[in-house]
Order: C-alpha cells, then sequence, then structure tokens
C-alpha cells in the first residue's frame, strides 16, 4: 500500500508541475501574441506617419514602451536602407534615431548582457550616433571587452569619422583580423584615412601591412610614394602587401624596385612579383620572369607564364618556351598558357 500511495503521489506532483508548466507556456504565448499585436500595430501607424516626418510636417508619437520602440527602430532601418544615397533623407533619419534612441542606447549599452550590448552597438554604427561616441569607447576600455566588441566599437567611430580611431589603433596592441581593418577603413572618409597613411610608420606592423593593402583597394595612384618604400623593407611581409596594392592598382612608378622580389625565397613573393610585372607590361621583364617558369611552386609559374603571355611577341616565345624548354614544367605551363589565349581569342 505504501508503495502504491508514494506513486500516487509522484503522479499528483508530476500533474501538477505539468499543469503549471502548461499555464506559463499558455500565458507566455499569449503575452508574446500581445506584444507582436502591438508592435504591428505601432509599425503600421509609424511606415504611414514616416515620410511626413521626414518631411518635417508631422511629429512622430514617441516610443514610450517596448513594442514602440521596436517598431520605430525596424521601421527607420528599412528606411534607412531604402533611403541609401539620399544624404539628406538619411540626415533626417539620423536625426529622428538620436531624437528617440538616445537615452535608450545609452541605457543598454550599460547592460550586462552581451549581446543586448552588442546590438546596440549595431544600431548605434546604423544610424551613425555620434552622440554616444564617448559611451562606445568607454566599452572598449574595459578591462573584459570582447573581440567583437572592440571591434564593432572601431566601426562605429569609423563610420562617424571620429578622429579618436587614429589614436586608438596608434596604441592598439591587441591583433584582429586582417579582414576587420580592412572594413574599418573602407568606411573612413579621404581625410581620416590620409592621417593615417601619412603616419603609417608610427603604427603596430599588423596595423601599417593592412594599411598597405587598403591603399591598393583604393586603387588612388596618390597612394603610391607611401606603398613603393615597402618593397625595399626587410620585412618580407611588407614586400608582399606592397606587391598586392600595386597590382590593384595596376601602376608604378619605380619599376626596379620590385627587381629583387623575382628572385625571394618567399614563393608568395615571387609569384605577386609576377602578378606586377603582368601589369606593367615592360619587355624588361622578360629575362626575370623566363626563370619563374621553372619554378617548384605552380602558382608561381602560371603567374609568370600569364605575365609573359602580355608582354610584346609573348605568345610567340611561350610558344617557343613550350616546344623547346629543357624543363618539363616550364614546357606544361607555357603550353597552358597558350591554350588559354587561343580558347579566349586573345590577340595578344
Amino acid at each position: 500500500m505504501n508503495a502504491v500511495f508514494v506513486v500516487f503521489q509522484l503522479f499528483v506532483v508530476l500533474l501538477v508541475v505539468l499543469t503549471l508548466l502548461f499555464c506559463f507556456l499558455l500565458i507566455r504565448k499569449y503575452l508574446s501574441n500581445r506584444f507582436d499585436e502591438k508592435k504591428a500595430y505601432w509599425k503600421k501607424y509609424y511606415l504611414e506617419s514616416i515620410m511626413e516626418a521626414l518631411k518635417g510636417t508631422r511629429e512622430l508619437a514617441p516610443p514610450e514602451s517596448k513594442a514602440m520602440m521596436e517598431a520605430l527602430e525596424d521601421v527607420l532601418t528599412r528606411y534607412y536602407s531604402l533611403m541609401k544615397g539620399n544624404t539628406s533623407m538619411m540626415a533626417e533619419i539620423e536625426m529622428i534615431a538620436e531624437k528617440y534612441f538616445l537615452i535608450h542606447y545609452k541605457t543598454q549599452l550599460k547592460s550586462n548582457s552581451w549581446s543586448v550590448r552588442m546590438n546596440t552597438l549595431y544600431r548605434i554604427e546604423k544610424f551613425r550616433m555620434a552622440a554616444l561616441s564617448d559611451e562606445c569607447i568607454a566599452i572598449y576600455e574595459t578591462k573584459h571587452v570582447t573581440e567583437m566588441e572592440a571591434i564593432q566599437v572601431l566601426r562605429v567611430l569609423a563610420n562617424i569619422q571620429d578622429d579618436r580611431v587614429y589614436s586608438i589603433l596608434l596604441k592598439e596592441t591587441k591583433e584582429y583580423s586582417g579582414f576587420y581593418y580592412l572594413d574599418i577603413y573602407s568606411r573612413l572618409e579621404r581625410p581620416l584615412f590620409e592621417a593615417l597613411i601619412m603616419s603609417i610608420d608610427e603604427f603596430p606592423l599588423w596595423i601599417q601591412q593592412t594599411l598597405i593593402e587598403a591603399m591598393g583597394e583604393r586603387k588612388e595612384h596618390d597612394y603610391l610614394p607611401y606603398i613603393e618604400p615597402f618593397l625595399s623593407s626587410s620585412n618580407t611581409e611588407f614586400r608582399i602587401r606592397a606587391l598586392k596594392a600595386i597590382s590593384k592598382m595596376g601602376y608604378m612608378t619605380k619599376i626596379d624596385l620590385i627587381i629583387p622580389s623575382f628572385t625571394s625565397e618567399s614563393w608568395q613573393e615571387r609569384m605577386m612579383a609576377a602578378k606586377v610585372a603582368k601589369m606593367q607590361r615592360d619587355d624588361r621583364f622578360v629575362h626575370l620572369l623566363l626563370p619563374l617558369l621553372s619554378d617548384q611552386f605552380w602558382w608561381v609559374r602560371t603567374a609568370a607564364a600569364e605575365s609573359l603571355s602580355y608582354q610584346s611577341n609573348g605568345k610567340a616565345l611561350l610558344r617557343e618556351i613550350s616546344s623547346e624548354h629543357e624543363d618539363r614544367f616550364a614546357r606544361d605551363i607555357a603550353l597552358e598558357w597558350l591554350l588559354r589565349k587561343e580558347h579566349l581569342r586573345d590577340p595578344r
């Protein structure tokens, strides 16, 4: 009997727990649906009112609840993307965002939740809220700032053209992925970007390397005087980055500076030197490219063969190499590029 009674008690307890859980889920679902209904209502209101507000003919109802806040955020985000390129409208949206979200975002930045802080930083970046730059820097300077938070703060500063990004990068001690730095530089307008370039030697090595790459991405010949000196650097990575930047620009002023790179111990440097030679189309490079056709690395051989194909009388030279060169690798790569040229019907 005792065993049956214990089982009965457990059954009753389990039933009560499941009933409470079911009620909790029902209430939660009800509240979620109510929230979604309120958000949908206010989203419709803001969608109908936003254009008049942007023109200054109507005042939006200030968001006084979470549903209103999220509804306005969604609408402003949507219109900000739609108005991309319309600087005056974008500026109006930024003003509205700052007017209604400033205090809320300032509070969110102090949250103990990492996801809340990150989402807030993304919105601050989106709406270019310069008024919160000090609060963003405060996050960056905390001892336990995460990598993603630090990068997002730098994005915010770059987006609003805050010159403190210069001093932060100057004192940077943590090295992040080069992709992140390139993304940050891409947001900088010319004056702030050039401030970094003019002091490039003062930055940590990894910052210098990504700045070289960023100059190549911009493809502006005005940056060549800052790139070309790195071709003579004792640091192999600097030389490779400089060659890569020049290959993207398709032009250089001091051709002799790349000659040592053709015989570098680094296969990546030899490959990039061959790629730069392709863009220059200078016959002085022919005797430097020929030995690379026998290089142990396929990437170097194919870059050299492609570069030769772009020189004057390049196809004739490749044809001769493909049939008469003593090295099998050289013959094969020359033939490969001859076939490519014929397939593309390239007249060179």
